[in-house]
């Protein structure tokens, strides 16, 4: 027998040693995900600020004077100015008035263009809708648009976007190439003196830099003045629109900086983001431009445009009031002394892809 001893190794030998868990320190779990919560928190708050500083943000409108509690998820109303200022002016005036209606049950875009000449009369030094911005007693002008459409028209207003008329120009120029823009009739400029000028001589497309399309924009030089001067406006809606789904979203994004300075609304930009996305589901060739018939005068020594009111009640109900009770009135005060009488124009209602496509 063999002296060689055989050694076994023991249970206790052969078995893994077990590593020893380190016990969480809670305190320092807790100042890991304050310190995250506290970056995140940071990064929000600049980016919200760095978004919300490219805009004027203004005071938000009184709950009264908005959409129904009960269908303000159903539809949106938008009240879009355009302010004209200059040094031979005593107080602003919007030279575009234009009141959208968002249907988001529906799916549909309606806007109503409303002639700067409207004669409303009170609430206006001037007696016309365009006075009333620089006209009435709030100190947020844009609020004494909003009240008298309010308590006059039966309009509610949910949110209101301002932008100087000069910011047509700076867009434009800051377009590769300027805008492809289509004319709907001849445009003959006029100065103080009363010398014309033939900028087109036909309908057409033509490529427009940012001071011709802004000229365009305030001509009132035709036939049936400040009404042909919507159709002209409707055109350069559409082109406008065909412009940036042509180019895409980054392209107009980059747009934003340049031209939001030159805006003022009551809307965070996380709720111009979320209309904007609602918008992007909705055919925008079926956006309806409306125009309604107006009798034109001159009244107390200068030109104004009333309302027909029976047709403005129907527009209104059957367009921008939906999911609410109809209006039965208009109420503008009575014109002074008619001296001329230009007679009616008829109610226009166009879409966006009918517009283009007559363009064609």
């Amino acid at each position: 027998m063999s002296d060689k001893k055989t050694y076994r190794a023991s249970e206790t030998d052969s078995a893994p040693r077990k590593r020893r868990k380190k016990k969480k320190n809670p305190k320092k779990t807790l100042a890991i995900c304050l310190a995250a919560i506290c970056i995140v928190g940071v990064a929000i708050f600049a980016i919200d600020k760095a978004i919300s500083g490219m805009y004027n943000q203004g005071e938000n409108i009184p709950e009264d004077l908005r959409t129904d509690g009960a269908i303000d998820q159903d539809v949106v109303n938008i009240l879009v100015c355009g302010i004209d200022w200059d040094d031979s002016r005593t107080a602003k005036m919007t030279d575009v008035i234009v009141y959208a209606t968002i249907d988001i049950k529906a799916k549909e875009v309606s806007l109503l263009q409303i002639p700067r000449d409207t004669y409303v009369g009170e609430p206006s030094k001037t007696g016309k809708i365009n006075g009333v911005y620089g006209g009435g007693k709030e100190e947020n002008q844009i609020m004494n648009v909003v009240k008298m459409l309010n308590e006059r028209f039966g309009l509610s207003v949910d949110h209101y976007v301002t932008l100087d008329m000069e910011s047509f120009t700076i867009l434009i120029d800051h377009l590769e190439n300027g805008l492809n823009m289509y004319v709907p009739c001849p445009i003959i400029l006029k100065d103080g003196a009363g010398n014309e000028q033939v900028l087109y001589s036909e309908a057409g497309w033509y490529q427009v830099d940012g001071a011709t399309a802004e000229a365009i924009l305030r001509n009132r030089n035709y036939p049936e003045a400040d009404v042909q001067r919507l159709e002209v406006q409707s055109a350069f809606y559409a082109s406008i629109i065909k412009h940036f789904k042509e180019t895409g979203v980054v392209v107009t994004a980059q747009l934003v900086p340049t031209f939001a300075k030159f805006i003022t609304t009551d809307m965070h930009w996380t709720r111009i983001v979320a209309l904007a996305t609602e918008a992007l589901n909705m055919d925008f060739n079926n956006m309806q431009i409306i125009k309604p018939s107006v009798h034109g005068y001159v009244a107390d020594g200068q030109a104004v445009v009333a309302v027909e009111e029976e047709e403005w009640v129907r527009i209104i109900n059957e367009n921008f009031r939906p999911y609410q009770e109809p209006i039965t009135e208009i109420n503008t005060d009575e014109l002074g002394e008619i001296t001329q009488d230009y007679g009616t124009t008829q109610t226009t209602t166009q879409t966006i892809g009918a517009i283009l496509a007559g363009a064609q």
